[in-house]
């Protein structure tokens, strides 16, 4: 059962919350993503959590943010924030997150609220941290959902010995089926997170923070253009929708269509896109057709 308004009324304050935050860091980060030329796919990952951390820091009281990680510049990171740094057992995202839940879990009690964030969502601010905390509050286990809907961006237990991680490709779903309240929060900022280069589209329509920023400086005008197939397209009305390269299908309207400057769409045809903060295709071209296009 999903939810998109969430009321708070006697959960545990957002504050009482112990927020774990795995960050793998190194060069095996984040390998589906393919950074600009001159920009290194390790540095962009670091920057991408910095952000991330950044903000989960600034919402959480000292010493309640735990960052789980075996990587040397991601503990600096987490250090200069408050973060109480884990070492990461190695093993994938569960073990990570099972690793922090354990030393909230020793310091603090089996009550003890547990939440945890993925650590690559560089457009995070501190009011998305609490906003969700407090959403979370509300259920004796909650899940909330990526922008996909697929995957798990938080996961959380007001009990935080009944955190039982099942993060992995169709995530959300799982850990709905395990028992967990499906929330769907009106926060885009936390539920963007980046794995693959539409999602540092997305990410960057909806503003990161300053090391993403500065990771990217100099770098804008060579980011890969957002491309995508034609999905289905209505002769009628000039709506259709796209699919994107992984696998997301996403909708545009008939303005969008008749701005494009093409007159004619087929199932299968190559675009380009831009993406509107909200998921939909704000502008979509193929190179060379279009008054502000040019080939060579």
């Amino acid at each position: 059962m999903a939810e998109t308004i969430v009321l708070m009324t006697g959960g545990p304050d957002p504050l009482a919350w112990r927020l774990v935050v795995p960050v793998k860091g190194g060069p095996g980060a984040k390998s589906r993503l393919h950074p600009p030329p001159g920009v290194e796919r390790a540095a962009l990952a670091l920057a991408l959590a910095e952000d991330c951390l950044t903000a989960c820091a600034a919402g959480m009281p000292r010493g309640h943010l735990l960052v789980v990680t075996t990587d040397v510049r991601a503990a600096a990171v987490a250090e200069r924030c408050g973060a109480v740094v884990v070492a990461d057992p190695g093993h994938g995202l569960n073990r990570a997150v099972e690793a922090g839940r354990d030393r909230v879990l020793a310091d603090g009690g089996p009550d003890q609220p547990v939440a945890a964030l993925l650590g690559d969502l560089p457009s995070l601010r501190p009011g998305d941290v609490l906003d969700a905390l407090a959403a979370a509050s509300e259920h004796e286990t909650s899940v909330v959902p990526d922008a996909s809907g697929t995957g798990t961006v938080l996961l959380a237990a007001r009990r935080g010995a009944d955190l039982a991680p099942r993060f992995g490709p169709g995530s959300a779903a799982r850990h709905e089926a395990a028992g967990y309240r499906r929330l769907e929060l009106p926060l885009p900022r936390l539920r963007t997170d980046v794995d693959a280069d539409t999602d540092l589209a997305a990410a960057l329509a909806l503003g990161v923070g300053p090391a993403t920023t500065a990771a990217l400086r100099g770098a804008a005008a060579t980011l890969p253009t957002m491309q995508a197939s034609v999905h289905s397209f209505d002769e009628d009305s000039g709506a259709g929708s796209v699919l994107l390269d992984d696998g997301r299908q996403v909708s545009f309207s008939a303005e969008v269509f008749a701005a494009s400057a093409l007159r004619h769409l087929r199932r299968g045809q190559r675009l380009s896109i831009d993406l509107a903060p909200a998921g939909e295709v704000s502008r979509l071209w193929i190179v060379g057709i279009g008054e502000d296009q040019r080939i060579g």
